[in-house]
């Protein structure tokens, strides 16, 4: 199956992205973006202001008083944060939901590993906000699969129940998987190069020559993610950081123990405010 030629086909099936997004997502390599002007824009869409005014007052980010408008989040949060929000809050609504599928159980996983790569950029020189962002979209590749390839992905689930990893039942069903969807996705949505390479290189950062720092915060994000949910001890999962991973990053472990539990609490809490 021809991924490009397939997938994008039929124009029609694919996520329409709001202006206000593809504003948001080139203000990050636009340093003269009016930040009075994304406020305006973001406050005329009901939905999306109400999600971000909602998730601004939660635990994660409430100050003292709560905030009642987005002009409000701004001067309290900062205009990098409330971008993050917005791009995650409209994100969340661009995709339909589709039977069979845990839209719930994918947010929570994907604000949880957003969250962890927040913290982690914090142990480097790589912009927080940025990292949030990158990570929030590490997976929209998924999620379009779920939206146009129903059936596919029904027997990709089936594959995945009997073992099979879920990257080697996409690849049988599909001939690809959704990392490389995510990245073309993301090219046709004429994302910066910033976020392209952070999805495309996700998988294996160091491969290539101009690596991502972005990819491989996701990596190292996943990859805690994914061993917090085994259960393991935060200490464990910590030593057990690839070291190749670490030093491209150049990232500093000093401190991120005692923060472990507050970026994974602080994933589930997005996760729920998004969905209210």
């Amino acid at each position: 199956m021809e991924l490009t030629a397939d997938l994008f086909k039929d124009v029609k099936k694919l996520p329409v992205l709001p202006l206000i997004l593809l504003e948001l997502m080139d203000s990050f390599s636009d340093e003269d973006t009016r930040v009075e002007d994304i406020a305006k824009k973001v406050a005329k869409d009901q939905s999306i202001s109400a999600k971000v005014i909602r998730m601004a007052n939660s635990a994660v980010y409430r100050r003292g008083k709560e905030v009642e408008s987005i002009e409000e989040a701004v001067i309290r949060l900062g205009f990098n944060q409330v971008r993050s929000i917005v791009v995650a809050a409209t994100l969340s609504n661009v995709f339909p939901d589709t039977p069979n599928f845990d839209k719930d159980k994918f947010w929570e996983e994907t604000f949880i590993t957003a969250s962890i790569a927040k913290h982690l950029a914090k142990h480097t020189n790589i912009n927080s906000d940025t990292a949030f962002t990158c990570a929030m979209m590490h997976n929209i590749g998924e999620l379009l699969l779920q939206t146009i390839k129903p059936d596919e992905c029904g027997l990709i689930k089936i594959a995945i129940d009997a073992g099979q990893p879920r990257l080697y039942a996409e690849r049988e069903v599909l001939g690809f998987d959704n990392t490389q969807v995510g990245a073309a996705l993301a090219k046709h949505w004429s994302f910066s190069s910033v976020f392209v390479d952070a999805i495309e290189q996700q998988l294996d950062p160091l491969q290539y020559e101009n690596t991502s720092q972005a990819a491989v915060l996701i990596r190292l994000s996943v990859f805690t993610r994914f061993a917090w949910s085994l259960n393991l001890p935060p200490e464990t999962i910590i030593k057990r950081f690839p070291e190749p991973l670490t030093q491209a990053i150049n990232l500093k472990q000093e401190g991120l123990l005692e923060t472990f539990a507050k970026m994974i609490e602080e994933g589930q809490t997005l996760a729920r405010d998004i969905k209210s």
